[in-house]
């Protein structure tokens, strides 16, 4: 029994983790607009960098060559431009610089638009989520081998993996805001529409297909009917959809539409009930990993 409820504590915390993952990106999902708090992470991100490379009261201990390179991998080159060495203050640094981000962030969104650039916040944070989530459940199980080795020197294994896990959980929600902010200052929407009305719904120019300034190419593709109401459909629905019409106007055949659910807590599966694939096995030990 003691071992069984060992086991439950140490699951409690990943899956405290795992709901406050989930509801973010649900809320993702649902298509919760994000400019606001997408405005306020890039801020974090840029305050947390400062506060990496300026330790302490004394300048000279300060690495500005260094935060320069990482702004400049971050942000377009806009941002760290000029001698930031000349700025003896954190506040007037972190002000300064904040201010630079969010200038090239609306201008961002005017290139886009702001429903474009809605469904581009949403597609972004969603694919980054995904990938640092698998990364960060590596993580977990790594540290969960070896907590133990943590009592030879009379220290409570489960405070050790609790405390360690909060800093490993608030490195994964940075990161995330990095990432987010690395990608969106330098993705590239590429629209290739073939119907004349739908590019003049757009108001894309002659042509096949149309780029807006970037490094990173984002497409995706369903077959659906190529058309304004089609791609507005699509930036609603939270992707960044290439659109494309090929063989002189043939069909496609429609890709199944996807209906999310949203599960009541009276509906969840638990841990030990019968899985619900079939599979004959417990939640815990199938899907439930």
């Amino acid at each position: 029994f003691l071992i069984r409820k060992r086991v439950l504590e140490y699951d409690d915390v990943m899956n405290e983790q795992r709901r406050v993952v989930y509801r973010y990106r649900d809320e993702v999902l649902e298509g919760r607009d994000l400019g606001a708090q997408a405005r306020e992470e890039v801020e974090g991100v840029i305050t947390r960098l400062v506060d990496q490379y300026t330790p302490g009261d004394f300048i000279e201990d300060w690495d500005i060559p260094g935060l320069s390179f990482t702004l400049n991998d971050i942000f377009p080159g806009d941002v760290a431009t000029g001698d930031l060495s000349k700025v003896h203050d954190r506040e007037t640094l972190v002000g300064d610089l904040v201010e630079r981000a969010l200038q090239l962030y609306d201008e961002r969104e005017t290139e886009f638009g702001d429903e474009l650039m809605r469904s581009l916040e949403r597609y972004l944070l969603l694919q980054i989520i995904d990938q640092r989530w698998r990364e960060h459940l590596y993580d977990m199980d790594y540290l969960r081998e070896g907590i133990h080795l943590r009592s030879f020197a009379q220290i409570d294994p489960l405070v050790a993996y609790q405390n360690e896990a909060f800093d490993l959980f608030a490195d994964l929600m940075n990161s995330i805001w990095a990432d987010f902010a690395r990608m969106v200052y330098h993705v590239e929407v590429e629209i290739e529409v073939n119907d004349p009305e739908a590019r003049d719904a757009l108001g894309l120019p002659a042509g096949r297909s149309a780029t807006r300034s970037g490094n990173i190419t984002y497409t995706g593709g369903s077959g659906a009917p190529v058309g304004a109401s089609a791609f507005a459909a699509a930036a609603q629905g939270g992707g960044i959809v290439s659109a494309y019409a090929e063989g002189g106007g043939d069909e496609q055949p429609m890709m199944p539409v996807v209906e999310q659910r949203t599960v009541g807590v009276q509906e969840q599966t638990g841990r030990n009930d019968p899985c619900w694939c079939g599979s004959g096995k417990k939640y815990k030990k199938c899907h439930g990993v």
